[in-house]
């Protein structure tokens, strides 16, 4: 059955040289809310807010509904493969994932992977740190983690996101070992009087001052 939020995606105009919109994370989080608004509160207003507050046509914020995959019916149940995979690869940006799990056979909507990581809480419990958190825990500015990276002391992976090189570049994430690694084979970058004290014990002793 379609229902009105089908209807009108299906009803967005296909006009020559309609004008391009960009959307940033934060952008699409304001779509997510009004797409919520409008299914949970039959909020009809809901879009309409959200492309005001966004100051650009009622017709883009739907189109960028329909590329997150809100406006589709509930998806399917998901497998314990593409929960493993989801896990695996929990560090990444949701359009990287999706792109991931379409190439291994399960394609997902990105709204469908950004609200299933929420509920398995997969990100909360990741195995690492991205170097702004990182470098909160060494009591350094960031550019030094970024560094440490560079010049092949603290290994890193990039998370796939889309800044660019004026915005910082692609974002690193650092698992618990390459920390462990860096702390035990370069000391001396170490200033112990910036650490943060449990967080840094816990680290080296393998988390039994945690558990005490």
């Amino acid at each position: 059955m379609t229902t009105t939020l089908q209807k009108c995606v299906a009803d967005i105009p296909e006009r020559k040289g309609k004008r391009k919109y960009e959307f940033t994370p934060e952008m699409d989080d304001l779509v997510r809310t009004a797409y919520h608004q409008f299914r949970a509160y039959s909020n009809r207003k809901a879009i309409t807010h959200c492309a005001h507050k966004l100051e650009m046509p009622r017709w883009a914020v739907l189109r960028r509904g329909r590329d997150l995959g809100l406006a589709r019916s509930k998806e399917r149940s998901w497998s314990e493969e593409e929960v493993g995979l989801l896990e695996r690869w929990g560090h990444l940006t949701d359009a990287v994932i999706q792109r991931k799990l379409k190439t291994s056979g399960y394609p997902r909507s990105t709204n469908g992977i950004h609200l299933k990581l929420k509920r398995l809480r997969i990100r909360q419990n990741l195995d690492g740190y991205s170097a702004y958190s990182l470098a909160e825990a060494f009591g350094v500015d960031w550019h030094k983690v970024g560094s440490w990276i560079r010049r092949n002391m603290l290994r890193a992976t990039r998370r796939g996101t889309d800044r660019t090189e004026a915005q910082g570049d692609d974002s690193y994430w650092i698992t618990h070992g390459a920390v462990r690694d860096f702390v035990f084979q370069c000391p001396d970058e170490i200033d112990l009087a910036k650490v943060e004290k449990i967080w840094f014990l816990d680290l080296v002793t393998g988390g039994r001052i945690a558990m005490r």
